[in-house]
C-alpha cells in the first residue's frame, strides 16, 4: 500500500509487483458504502472474559450476563470518507479506558465499568453518531448492542441516531458497518507474495468473487500482509501477544484492596494497559487508512489516486 506504486492493468484490474496483483469491483464497493449514514465512529475494543481468567481471585469481573468486559476502547470520529482520506488519522484517534489507581480503596471496578459505558455512549449521543464502522463486527455487535438496552435511560431527553428498534429480537439495536463486507465482495487477490510464493492455504479461504482463480481476504490483518507494506511510522510497535496482554489486564483489574498491590508490579501493570490501548489504537489506525483506500479506488480518476503510479 505504498504511495504512487500500483500499475493499473486495466480498469479494476490492478499490479502490485512483479508476483501479485489484485481486481477491485468499484460499483459493489460503492454500493456497499452508500449504506453507510454519516457521522460515524470508527470503533476497537479490547475485552476480557473467561478464558483470560487464571482463578486466582474468587470473586469475578464477568458473568453468565457479561461474558465478554470490555475495558479498552478506542475511537476515531468522521464527517465523511473524504475527510478521512485526508486527514492526519493519527491525530483523530482517542481512547477510554477502565482506570484503577495504585491501592485505591475506593477502586470498584463494575463502577468504572459502568462510567466508561456511560462515557462512550453519551458521546455518541451527543456527536450524533449515525453509523459505527470496525473491522470484524461480530463481538462489538453484541457488547454494544447490551449496552445500549441496558443504558436506554441516557437516551430518554435527547435519541441515540445509531440505534434503531429491531422488531424482530424486540430490542434497539446498534447500525453497524463491517468493512470486512467490502474487502470480501469487492476485492480479489493474486494467492502470491512478493516473492512469488504461495500467500495463503487456498483451501482455507475464500475464491474472490471477480475471479474463480484468485483469493478473498477474510481480515484486515490478512490485507495489510498480502500488501506487506503500511506507513511504519504511523503503526505504533507492539511487543506482545494480545491475548497474553488480556490475561495480565483481567488479573490487575480483578486483584482486591486486600491483596496490596505493590507499586513495582503497579507500575508494570499500567504498562499493559499502555500496550493494550496502542493495539487498539493501530487497529483503528489500519481501518482508517483501509477506507481512505477504499474512497481513492471508488471516487477518484486514476490520475489523482494517490496509490496510482504516475
Amino acid at each position: 500500500m505504498k504511495k504512487w506504486s500500483i500499475n493499473i492493468i486495466e480498469d479494476g484490474y490492478f499490479l502490485v509487483n512483479e508476483y501479485q496483483n489484485f481486481r477491485f469491483d468499484k460499483h459493489i464497493a460503492r454500493t456497499m458504502l452508500e449504506k453507510i449514514q454519516f457521522p460515524i465512529i470508527i470503533l476497537d475494543t479490547e475485552f476480557f472474559n473467561h478464558s483470560h481468567d487464571e482463578g486466582e481471585y474468587e470473586d469475578k469481573l464477568y458473568s453468565e450476563d457479561q461474558k465478554d468486559v470490555v475495558y479498552v476502547i478506542q475511537y476515531s470520529f468522521a464527517k465523511s470518507l473524504k475527510e478521512i482520506a485526508y486527514r492526519d488519522n493519527t491525530k483523530s484517534i482517542k481512547s477510554i479506558y477502565i482506570k484503577r489507581g495504585h491501592n485505591d480503596k475506593t477502586y470498584n471496578f463494575q463502577e468504572q465499568y459502568s462510567k466508561m459505558v456511560t462515557s462512550f455512549l453519551s458521546m455518541c449521543r451527543n456527536k450524533e453518531i449515525k453509523t459505527i464502522i470496525c473491522a470484524g463486527a461480530s463481538n462489538d455487535i453484541k457488547i454494544i448492542n447490551k449496552w445500549i438496552n441496558d443504558y436506554k435511560h441516557l437516551f430518554a431527553r435527547k435519541s441515540l441516531n445509531m440505534a434503531f428498534y429491531n422488531k424482530e429480537k424486540k430490542e434497539l439495536n446498534a447500525n453497524f458497518f463491517d468493512i470486512y463486507d467490502i474487502l470480501e465482495n469487492a476485492f480479489s487477490f493474486s494467492n502470491t507474495t512478493s516473492t512469488g510464493e504461495e500467500f495463503y492455504n487456498a483451501n482455507n479461504l475464500p475464491s474472490g468473487k471477480q475471479a474463480d482463480n484468485m483469493i478473498a481476504l477474510t481480515s484486515c490483518k490478512k490485507f495489510y500482509d498480502w500488501f506487506e507494506s503500511i506507513n511504519i511510522k504511523a503503526i505504533k510497535n507492539e511487543d506482545e501477544e494480545i491475548r497474553n496482554l488480556c490475561i495480565a489486564a483481567y488479573t490487575f483489574y480483578s486483584t482486591p484492596f486486600e491483596a496490596r498491590m505493590n507499586f513495582e508490579v503497579y507500575r508494570n501493570m499500567i504498562s499493559v494497559i499502555r500496550k493494550v490501548v496502542v493495539h487498539c489504537y493501530n487497529d483503528v489506525l489500519k481501518i482508517l487508512i483501509f477506507l481512505g483506500f477504499i474512497y481513492e479506488f471508488v471516487y477518484l480518476p486514476y490520475e489523482k489516486n494517490s496509490y496510482i503510479k504516475k
